[in-house]
């Protein structure tokens, strides 16, 4: 605004000022001249008036020029375009700015380019599939190890995932995602999907941020495929090695199990000695045999398909079963153990727990494995309290079992749910212990969309606490049916 406002009274100071030399030199001149001399010499005033104002125009109209060309240039992408007009002149400054902001964009293009230049060197390099979506789901970019990982030829920008990945459940992941209702969703997630005879894909996808030019646009999502088939051949190989491994043990523990049992029963003036032997013989028999069961469980518990929306792997409506009753057979089961070290199992579960989704024998041995592990460090003479409560929103129940003992340190309560794996001080003071325990309790509760994890226990329980959750299950019409009754019967009618 002050550069114009200068060029403006410039010309017009210049304008005045010739015009007004112009109107003066007539009355400069003598006396006796002439009235038609002093009319030609008033014409020739403003001549060269008129010839000063084409100068002054016609610098400005060249000065103009120039700064729309390159303006124009910079604008067409030809961002080495320079101003070179005369210092202090009438568009120096403008000149000096546009300059300025040449100078800026052709750095901010070199960055970007540079930047762009990287990203598609790490994206051609990369061995996982980089696929990223619009805010549409249509598929914007993907890289060369994408376009190996797919069954499908040709370009497949444009299209939306399920033409490039036949798979529904990632095009379902996708439409979560980007959905209408994709603030609800996480900003992340994962699944596991075949694209081909032993060709298995960890999929991760990520939603992108909004625009911060525009905050309702949404750039998209970004979804990474990782190779995990050889890491699924061998689990299977490694799985398939422990199952035939442990059945064919089997038969040889049974043998020597049955020996020793039939000589200490056969055989009671034994020395001490002699019947001592065969007490570790037939111990260390039944250890081997359980450790040979929980490797078996494991295994047939990776093979089966997890359960998700109500339905297990086949499409079946997932089983449900009664919190309670199977706490009440795991208790029956571990009261003998529990007897041994004069532990009190203290049940604190509601009357008026639902039903959760799954199978109820599995539901008996995560309670059992749950009250042996802390029987096995529980000091003796002190209580274990179990406990269940449905979570606010009514969908799941959380489970979990308190102990006294010494408790799990914060840095080891993940590791303790791999298998054979146990807290290293108390190695040496669980006898009968196969490690096993807390991984069978874990693939069971993630096999039936739950959740377990270990905190330390609370109040007056000082020791360990193993938590898992589980979903309610759907109330069934004859539920509903039975409920209403109980209802309208009363206490006193239902006793009777």
């Amino acid at each position: 605004m002050r550069a114009a406002a200068t060029l403006g009274l410039r010309a017009t100071a210049v304008c005045l000022a010739v015009t007004a030399a112009s109107l003066a030199i007539p009355e400069l001149m003598p006396s006796p001249a002439t009235r038609p001399e002093r009319l030609a010499v008033l014409a020739l005033a403003l001549v060269v008036a008129g010839a000063a104002f084409w100068l002054i125009g016609r610098s400005l109209s060249r000065s103009l020029a120039e700064v729309i060309a390159v303006a124009r240039a910079i604008g067409d992408g030809d961002y080495r375009r320079r101003l070179h007009l005369s210092p202090g002149g009438e568009f120096s400054a403008l000149a000096e700015a546009i300059n300025h902001m040449a100078r800026r964009i052709e750095s901010h293009i070199a960055t970007i380019t540079d930047q762009k230049t990287q990203l598609e060197a790490i994206l051609d390099g990369m061995r996982e599939g980089v696929m990223v979506l619009d805010a549409a789901g249509k598929i914007r970019v993907a890289n060369p190890a994408l376009k190996r990982i797919v069954p499908v030829s040709g370009d497949i920008t444009g299209r939306r995932p399920i033409e490039a990945a036949p798979s529904p459940e990632l095009q379902m992941a996708c439409d979560r995602l980007l959905g209408d209702r994709a603030e609800d969703a996480p900003a992340a997630a994962s699944l596991e999907m075949e694209l081909g005879p032993g060709r298995f894909y960890e999929v991760s996808l990520v939603r992108l941020g909004p625009d911060p030019a525009d905050a309702r646009r949404d750039h998209g999502a970004v979804l990474v495929f990782h190779d995990v088939s050889e890491t699924r051949r061998l689990s299977r190989v490694r799985r398939d090695f422990a199952a035939n491994v442990t059945h064919e043990m089997r038969t040889p523990l049974t043998s020597i199990k049955g020996y020793a049992e039939t000589l200490l029963a056969a055989a009671p003036e034994l020395a001490p000695e002699k019947r001592r032997f065969l007490d570790v013989i037939l111990k260390n028999a039944n250890h081997m045999s359980k450790m040979v069961d929980d490797i078996l469980t494991l295994a047939r518990l990776e093979e089966q398909p997890r359960t998700q929306d109500g339905a297990d792997g086949a499409g079946r409506p997932a089983p449900d079963a009664d919190p309670a009753s199977a706490l009440a057979d795991a208790v029956r089961e571990c009261e003998p153990l529990a007897q041994a070290k004069r532990l009190a199992l203290d049940n604190q579960l509601p009357a008026d727990l639902p039903r959760v989704r799954c199978d109820g024998g599995q539901l008996t041995q995560v309670w059992r494995n749950l009250l042996e592990n802390a029987a096995r460090f529980a000091p003796e003479g002190t209580r274990i309290v179990m406990q269940a409560v449905p979570d606010a929103d009514g969908a799941t129940v959380t489970c979990g079992v308190l102990d006294q003992g010494p408790g799990i340190p914060p840095e080891e309560r993940q590791r303790v749910f791999e298998r054979f794996y146990r807290v290293e001080r108390h190695r040496s003071k669980t006898p009968g212990s196969t490690g096993l325990g807390l991984a069978i309790v874990k693939h069971i509760v993630e096999r039936h969309s739950g959740r377990v994890w270990a905190d330390r226990a609370r109040g007056e329980m000082t020791g360990a606490a193993v938590f898992f959750t589980l979903a309610v299950a759907p109330r069934t019409q004859a539920d509903a049916e039975y409920a209403d009754a109980g209802r309208c019967l009363g206490p006193s009618t239902q006793s009777s």
